[in-house]
């Protein structure tokens, strides 16, 4: 439909910066009609429908509840917990979860009970998680306080610490749920923006508890958590999860349940495709892998290449994804895959001979991403490479050195291009510069900080206040500020923003000799 600042929606993918001379969408290639509305089709198609028509492939979800009869769920029946205290324990032997669940969901759950990370040995932290479980919140905030003033960086001291403050205070509950014991650095980099966005969030009276969660990166838990946060009725919202691959398996179960979720780095297309009825509750902050693939070869078309090599994990629905967005893109724009190689069989460096590709472009996932360092290596800089987000890493520059100079990586976020209060923040409360999952988790907070307002939630709103954050989150005029700028979203979940782009050159600001540098 054509707006009032004479620009077009696209009725399959909901993009609404069309210019009105547009004969295709800028993101999808849907031809645009002029002339009538296409709301209808919008609401009768929706994101669904296109990625069905650009072969992505469905999700069907597993360890689904059954759907709700109402837009509004019914409350849940009160647990033990104190609705309005997260986090608080009748006992010291009360667990922070559900009776019933998994021993493994029970011990992955933490308000300040217990500690998760146990990668590190922390004596204040083991005795603050004692003291909360047992509701002396004086004793540990000073045993947390302890615990974050030796170790700064630490984002878990400091969410159990703002937790503990609050006490007994009525106060509304966020899950962030992230993979600790799979990649706990990985887990502290997205909880360090939770904390900061929280730590803000009370000092500006607004009093959140977040409850930190550990889904290991593993489908089957996260689809367990996600069972037990949707009938926990302390929590009103989730940031998470960590990949594409459990984000798809526990998706499915916050939309069915009405629990608002926010991605902060779930980039996977079938994302989109998911099934919204009742409403949308599923969003996310980081763009989705059809607005980078189609950035990444539009921007390789305005080089003046139109052959590509691809190299991919098959085997990956992250790289899978990002690949089929940046192929269909190059095909509906006249250019034509040379090559499509994946990264996970063989020697997939060989592949180059031979190719007749004028430019190579990667798109590894975390398990590839070595294989396609060695085919940059091989390149020697004869054809120019371009590279997803996975790249966007300070071991690629480690690894690739020299090899890389020249290579244009798409990324979600970068410092030079931050909001300058998040970049001083951040920098003062952690110690040092943060990466991109810190800056997109807490842009997810702020989303819901942002929803709460919009929906007038507080503390007592319970069942109702999750809808009313959901159709905050999903309402046209919906914004919010965060780490990158203003945050609103698409019908179909996708967060309505631009790619950027920069280009790997020698430099000192990342101790390796080569920096990742905005394009301008």
């Amino acid at each position: 439909m054509t707006d009032s600042f004479n620009h077009v929606t696209c009725p399959k993918c909901g993009y609404e910066e069309n210019s009105t001379t547009a004969q295709k969408c800028e993101i999808c290639g849907q031809p645009l009609k002029k002339g009538k509305s296409l709301a209808p089709v919008i609401a009768g198609v929706g994101a669904a429908v296109f990625l069905g028509a650009l072969g992505f492939t469905g999700y069907n979800a597993f360890f689904r509840r059954p759907a709700p009869q109402a837009t509004n769920p019914p409350a849940v029946p009160a647990t033990p917990t104190d609705a309005n205290n997260p986090g608080a324990n009748p006992s010291p032997t009360a667990p922070t979860t559900t009776p019933g669940q998994p021993t493994d969901v029970a011990n992955a759950l933490s308000w300040g009970d217990r500690v998760l990370f146990t990668d590190t040995s922390n004596a204040d932290m083991q005795a603050g998680a004692a003291a909360y479980a047992t509701g002396d919140y004086a004793t540990a905030a000073a045993k947390f306080e302890a615990a974050r003033k030796a170790i700064r960086n630490d984002p878990e001291s400091l969410i159990y610490l703002n937790n503990a403050r609050l006490g007994a205070t009525p106060a509304l509950g966020i899950a962030a749920v992230v993979p600790i014991g799979d990649t706990p650095n990985t887990a502290r980099e997205l909880l360090r923006g939770v904390a900061q966005a929280q730590d803000e969030a009370i000092k500006a009276g607004v009093p959140v508890k977040v409850l930190i969660a550990d889904d290991r990166n593993d489908a089957g838990q996260a689809a367990a958590i996600a069972n037990v946060l949707v009938q926990d009725p302390n929590v009103v919202g989730v940031i998470g999860h960590g990949t594409s691959t459990t984000t798809l398996a526990a998706a499915p179960i916050y939309q069915q349940g009405q629990l608002p979720m926010i991605s902060p780095t779930s980039t996977t297309t079938e994302l989109a495709a998911l099934a919204r009825d009742g409403g949308n509750f599923v969003f996310r902050v980081i763009p989705s892998d059809q607005f980078t693939g189609t950035t990444l070869a539009r921007h390789m078309l305005s080089l003046g290449k139109n052959r590509p090599i691809i190299f991919y994990n098959s085997q990956s629905s992250y790289s899978k994804s990002l690949q089929e967005a940046f192929s269909t893109t190059l095909g509906l724009e006249g250019g034509q895959v040379a090559k499509l190689v994946d990264l996970s069989q063989g020697n997939p460096a060989a592949e180059l001979q031979g190719s007749g590709a004028d430019a190579i472009v990667l798109l590894p996932d975390s398990a590839t991403f070595d294989a396609a360092i060695a085919v940059a290596q091989l390149n020697q800089g004869q054809l120019p490479m371009l590279a997803g987000d996975a790249f966007y890493r300070i071991e690629a520059l480690q690894k690739g050195g020299a090899s890389l100079t020249g290579t244009v990586v798409t990324v979600p976020w970068h410092p030079l291009k931050s909001m300058p209060p998040f970049a001083q923040t951040s920098s003062s409360l952690w110690g040092g510069d943060v990466n991109w999952r810190t800056a997109l988790s807490y842009d997810a907070f702020q989303a819901f900080r942002s929803a709460r307002s919009a929906g007038n939630v507080t503390a007592a709103s319970g069942q109702q206040g999750r809808a009313a954050i959901g159709q905050a989150l999903a309402g046209q005029g919906f914004s919010a500020t965060g780490s990158t700028g203003a945050i609103s979203f698409l019908p179909s979940g996708d967060r309505n923003t631009t790619v950027l782009l920069v280009q790997v050159e020698p430099g000192s600001r990342s101790g390796t000799g080569f920096d990742f540098v905005p394009l301008p």
